[in-house]
């Protein structure tokens, strides 16, 4: 059932085959009631697919959009917002995003290949995710030998753990490890 309200695609496609069966319908019985009912199906089948896609949150989108509000305070160099998405217990977490903030600016960070896998057998919910993002960073101070002008590109490949709160939001937990996938 998440499928349908996760994936968008799932309802253009479904939507497609609609009208494909209602104007098929039509055309064996050539009646212009027919032609109403074919072109109304697909448009209530999209609207349908429109309003639980966009109307229902999953863990998955919550999921995303924790991810997507990380990346942006990292943008921002807010360290108190990162903080805020990372579990109060996930000192090691906290630690590292602090000392990380305070040595770096990223200009721009994103992410693709995310994959999630959500176990609600555990008490709380936990989920794993795994993506590759790409940052563009420098220094925030000049450090000898390490001073950085012009941003640079970085690849990492990230695992991390997140845990489900009963404000039904997800935080990050000291489960994370990263590393630069050409370098494996």
């Amino acid at each position: 059932m998440n499928i349908l309200l996760d994936q968008l695609w799932i309802w253009i496609i479904l939507t497609f085959a609609v009208g494909c069966c209602g104007f098929s319908w039509y055309l064996n019985y050539q009646k212009w009631r027919n032609l109403v009912i074919a072109l109304l199906l697909p448009v209530l089948t999209l609207a349908l697919g429109l309003t639980l896609y966009y109307g229902v949150e999953t863990d998955q989108k919550t999921i995303t959009r924790t991810l997507n509000a990380l990346i942006a305070a990292v943008e921002r160099d807010d360290c108190d917002s990162v903080n805020q998405l990372i579990h109060p217990k996930a000192q090691e977490v906290q630690q590292f995003a602090k000392v990380q903030m305070n040595f770096v600016i990223v200009s721009r960070a994103k992410y693709r290949d995310l994959q999630i896998e959500i176990n609600d057998a555990t008490s709380p919910p936990t989920a794993n995710i795994r993506f590759s993002a790409f940052f563009y960073w420098k220094t925030k101070t000049p450090i000898e030998g390490l001073s950085v002008d012009q941003p640079i590109p970085e690849h990492f490949r990230f695992e991390l753990e997140l845990v489900k709160t009963k404000s039904k939001t997800w935080l990050l937990t000291d489960k994370f490890r990263y590393f630069r996938p050409n370098f494996l």
